[in-house]
């Protein structure tokens, strides 16, 4: 009775956690009002993490304090690290030396892939400051990265020199219109010779396919039917002449059939622009072209379609390649 007395006494109090003389943790009631603590408690703050983690599980409110000023440490060094490498690609853009800056720029990006103002350096390093397009994937896509993580004062910065930009993508639109109109042109003079082609084969197959199947069909009934029927072996013969009528219309049939895959494969090959030296290079600049436009999006921070002809873009971008002409 008495233990249960002492029960009902302590279900209403408060349990923590101190540290006794020995250094291990122990689990005591706190003190009622009027009640005096004889230890001394010790708290811990405990962080709270957004994801799970196991790790932390297990580990002592020491041990995780432990490791958060480790992380904070290395986050630290980390950072410095990525100022020494921004401010070496600096210095290499100012003295026009694109090469040590992309190269700093890439150990940059390498410890810190959400910095914003290191995709707006590799685009002007990719660039050469925008008068120099071989580069032109990689500074597209380190656009892509500045408009993820770039601030709007990043990208006015590079809007200040992108004056070029405009022209070039006014003139990469004409090679590209010219291209395409050329390369229809040349797919249509093609297509009419091998669609006239895949008829051709067409007809030859179906001649050489309708003797095999007769010839095929009598020389199978024949000899099912009559061959043994006469001791003078006649339709013995006439079977045996049908069988070899049907293999030689087989044959050749054999022969139309290829000639009409291949007809018809060149008619599907000659939709496709990989297919042509003058379609791949219509590709190649059409390709150029969305890559220049991607990043005068982001710079100037407009929207893009996958169809540039179509877009109010190409309106904006003329204009303004025509203003620069004029001046």
């Amino acid at each position: 009775m008495a233990e249960e007395r002492l029960i009902d006494d302590d279900k209403d109090r408060k349990y923590k956690i101190r540290i006794n003389e020995n250094g291990e943790e122990e689990l005591v009631i706190s003190p009622q009002d009027g009640e005096e603590e004889n230890a001394e408690e010790v708290s811990f703050e405990v962080p709270v993490f957004d994801t799970d983690d196991e790790e932390a599980a297990v580990m002592t409110p020491e041990q995780l304090a432990a490791r958060q000023r480790q992380r904070e440490e290395e986050e630290a060094r980390r950072a410095k690290k990525v100022g020494v490498y921004v401010a070496r690609a600096k210095a290499c853009l100012d003295e026009d030396d694109y090469s040590g800056a992309i190269y700093a720029l890439g150990e940059a990006g390498e410890l810190d892939g959400a910095n914003g103002e290191i995709y707006a350096l590799k685009v002007k390093a990719y660039s050469k400051n925008f008068t120099d397009w071989s580069q032109l994937e990689a500074c597209a896509e380190a656009a892509d990265g500045l408009e993820e993580h770039g601030t709007e004062e990043l990208k006015n910065s590079l809007k200040e020199i992108s004056s070029a930009l405009p022209a070039k993508i006014a003139e990469t639109e004409k090679t590209v219109a010219a291209l395409n109109e050329e390369n229809e042109v040349k797919k249509a003079e093609r297509r009419e010779v091998f669609l006239k082609r895949r008829k051709t084969a067409f007809i030859a197959f179906g001649a050489c396919a309708a003797p095999f199947a007769v010839f095929l069909v009598l020389a199978a009934v024949i000899g099912a039917e009559f061959m043994f029927t006469r001791e003078d072996a006649l339709f013995t013969v006439i079977t045996a002449v049908f069988a070899v009528l049907a293999l030689a219309a087989f044959i050749a049939m054999l022969v139309t059939a290829h000639k009409l895959w291949d007809a018809s494969r060149n008619v599907k090959l000659n939709e496709r622009n990989s297919s042509t030296k003058l379609g791949r290079e219509y590709e190649d600049k059409n390709t150029q072209l969305k890559q220049l436009t991607r990043i005068y999006a982001v710079i100037n921070n407009v929207s893009v379609t996958e169809n540039v002809e179509e877009n109010t873009l190409e309106n904006t971008v003329t204009a303004e390649a025509e203003e620069g002409a004029e001046e």
